[in-house]
């Protein structure tokens, strides 16, 4: 555990050389910004707002989790081939450290871009239906349901390099939002990227009137079956995966 800590205060150290930190900041203030100065004379009501700024988010977030898994990695690949990582004696530490930073960073990001949103618009615009705690809960759904593609992607960043990382985010905010019509109605169970904007849009039209029972065709149990089983076998393959790893990758 010890060693743990270490490799997580050398991964924190490093992002003083690296845009990480720079990305999970600026790009959320950013969409907080054109949001409400777009909300601010459009007429449609506070609850579709709401939904759709957690839609736009919830569909965006594929693209940046392969922006920064690819940062990242790349970082490591810059300074030295991997070989910071694949040195330690315990071999999976340091990718846990830097996966472990990652997720850290997303769920501040995720967090910033949910409650700054949400107090934005409850306190400068005193618009929201809905109050803080809302959008810290809504926060919570987005930056769990999406822990599956910090994994896919860092395998991805590993092994294809950053152009396959980014590509693959690109296409999977495609069929994300795709498969918020009808088209995905009884198949994003299966497509790890359609999560977030389904899991963020159930929450939004059912969690909060508790008084309201979830229609059985929207299939959120096997939804979050197969959200929590998902991760979980990644990240054991990715271990296995890591554990094997020399170092190499398709764009060498």
């Amino acid at each position: 555990m010890i060693s743990f800590f270490r490799y997580l205060k050398s991964d924190v150290l490093k992002l003083r050389r690296q845009p990480l930190l720079l990305v999970q900041l600026f790009v959320p203030l950013l969409g907080i910004a054109i949001f409400l100065a777009y909300y601010s004379f459009t007429p449609y009501s506070p609850i579709s707002k709401v939904d759709g700024y957690l839609q736009v988010l919830a569909v965006v977030l594929p693209t940046m989790i392969g922006i920064v898994c690819s940062i990242a990695v790349e970082q490591e690949a810059v300074a030295g081939n991997f070989q910071q990582l694949l040195i330690s004696p315990v071999k999976l530490l340091p990718f846990l450290s830097k996966l472990s930073l990652l997720l850290i960073l997303g769920f501040g990001s995720v967090l910033l871009a949910s409650g700054g949103f949400g107090a934005g618009y409850i306190y400068l615009m005193r618009e929201s239906p809905y109050g803080l705690k809302f959008y810290v809960l809504a926060a919570c759904i987005l930056f769990m349901s999406s822990v599956f593609l910090y994994f896919l992607h860092f395998f991805i960043s590993l092994r294809f390099g950053k152009g396959a990382s980014i590509g693959l985010g690109i296409m999977e905010s495609l069929l994300s939002a795709l498969l918020l019509t009808g088209l995905g109605d009884h198949n994003w169970i299966f497509i790890p990227s359609a999560w977030t904007a389904r899991f963020i849009t159930i929450w939004v039209q059912y969690g909060i009137n508790s008084a309201v029972s979830i229609p059985e065709a929207i299939r959120l149990d096997s939804g979050v079956r197969y959200c929590v089983v998902g991760t979980v076998v990644i990240m054991v393959l990715l271990g296995l995966w890591i554990c094997r790893w020399e170092g190499h990758n398709s764009s060498e």
